[in-house]
């Protein structure tokens, strides 16, 4: 009774996951109806020194959500949400002189998705960020916590097991932010993807990696490399866990999950830019968080004389020395300090070498104290390699975000959450607890 009820609850929820994850698709239907500029522009359409002047005034407060968010962020979807009242697509926004990409300098998919929900649900863009936020949290905790109860029999470990994703979950509304939409869906789906793969339902488990990765493709319009973590884990699984020509077919099953998503970004950018275009504008941003902005930023973890500090402004004042017109995370500037990066690993690889050890090294001692609790038991059961080989694979993409960038804790959230979950697991499937349908 327990077990069946537990399904139909994670049933329930991971259609839940999926309705959110979709929620952008249903942008298409709101977003992508004006094939030209509004008519009748409103008063708050038309250019406005006060409009442009206020925003740069919010952006140096902290943002007024109860779950952090960056202030920067908070603005980009208060213009976007402008943008949206004007042009009836959230993915045009309005900074009061110009219109202008949604979410120019990061990823779109925040300062595109707040609108929408704010207007569905008749609340503030606060309220809205809220919401979501505190949705995508408990989604992932319930709907991973679903699948740890069909893991593990032993009553003690599923009690336990509460403790686990009650951490996880708090961990989580700690740092809050866009983070969560890479490390929420990865502790849903992950749990599921195990039990299906311990238990041998090979359609099972093919449905639930496509899930999990129609999921993460839609989370990593909100935040950059949900869908390179998640593929990490999927590949490496499938590959270890049936070795053979049979593994191409689940493969492409996970790889055309991600269609969906990709196309409606290609479709929702080029209606963008027919907009702008109509506006006498361009886009002039990536249509992603800057990468080698990041990465350059982060030679500057241990100051030296090429970075000397990790700071937005040293990168933004590098690129602007050498072409002084250059736009802010627009592709010229993300090749310039592209090649700043290149020629400091040619000339000063001293400088490299430094900064990506510093990282390491802080990121393998938080990774030493998170297995430390399942030392006895990492890669000991030769049956169930596929499980280890899986987590250490995603483990190491994720981490890639402290190494290259920072070992902040916002960057150290999905490396934190899957190091935590497989040292979890791990313990209680190697330590006595039998997990309820072992692998032959």
């Amino acid at each position: 009774m327990i077990s069946g009820c537990m399904k139909r609850q994670a049933a329930a929820m991971t259609l839940c996951w999926v309705v959110l994850a979709a929620v952008a698709t249903s942008a298409a239907g709101c977003g992508l109806t004006a094939n030209r500029p509004a008519s009748a522009p409103s008063h708050e359409c038309s250019s406005s020194d006060q409009v442009y002047e206020g925003d740069k005034l919010l952006e140096q407060r902290n943002a007024p959500t109860r779950f952090r968010l960056m202030s920067s962020r908070y603005v980009e979807i208060v213009q976007a949400a402008r943008g949206r009242n004007c042009t009836h697509t959230a993915a045009v926004a309005f900074n009061g002189h110009t219109y202008l990409q949604a979410g120019m300098s990061d990823d779109p998919g925040i300062s595109e998705l707040i609108p929408i929900i704010a207007t569905w649900t008749e609340t503030s863009l606060a309220g809205a960020f809220d919401f979501t936020e505190l949705s995508v949290i408990c989604l992932g905790v319930l709907i991973g916590y679903a699948a740890f109860w069909q893991l593990f029999a032993d009553q003690r470990a599923r009690w336990q097991g509460i403790a686990i994703f009650l951490c996880l979950g708090l961990v989580e509304a700690r740092v809050a932010d866009v983070y969560v939409y890479q490390s929420s869906p990865l502790i849903a789906g992950i749990p599921w993807v195990l039990h299906f793969a311990l238990s041998r339902r090979p359609l099972a488990l093919n449905l639930s990696a496509a899930m999990l990765a129609f999921c993460c493709s839609w989370c990593s319009l909100v935040r950059i490399g949900t869908t390179t973590v998640c593929m990490a884990f999927l590949v490496t699984l499938f590959i270890c866990y049936r070795p053979s020509a049979r593994t191409f077919w689940p493969l492409l099953v996970v790889c055309l999950a991600c269609v969906p998503a990709l196309t409606f970004q290609h479709n929702l950018i080029n209606h963008r830019n027919q907009i702008l275009a109509g506006y006498g504008d361009t886009a002039g941003s990536v249509d992603s968080h800057p990468v080698w902005h990041a990465i350059y930023v982060g030679l500057g973890f241990v100051p030296n004389s090429e970075v000397s500090k990790f700071s937005d402004t040293v990168a933004m004042n590098k690129a602007r020395s050498i072409d002084p017109t250059v736009r802010y995370t627009s592709a010229r500037y993300e090749s310039i300090l592209r090649s700043e990066v290149l020629r400091i690993a040619r000339e000063k690889p001293s400088v490299l070498v430094e900064n990506l050890a510093a990282k390491a090294a802080t990121v393998g001692v938080l990774a030493l104290v998170l297995l430390f609790p399942s030392r006895r038991f990492l890669f000991r059961q030769g049956q169930v390699l596929w499980l280890d080989a899986a987590f250490a694979g995603a483990i190491a993409v994720s981490s890639m975000n402290a190494i290259l960038v920072a070992p902040k804790a916002a960057y150290l959230l999905t490396f934190f959450c899957l190091t935590f979950l497989y040292s979890s697991i791990v313990f209680f499937a190697r330590a006595g607890r039998r997990i309820q349908a072992p692998i032959e």
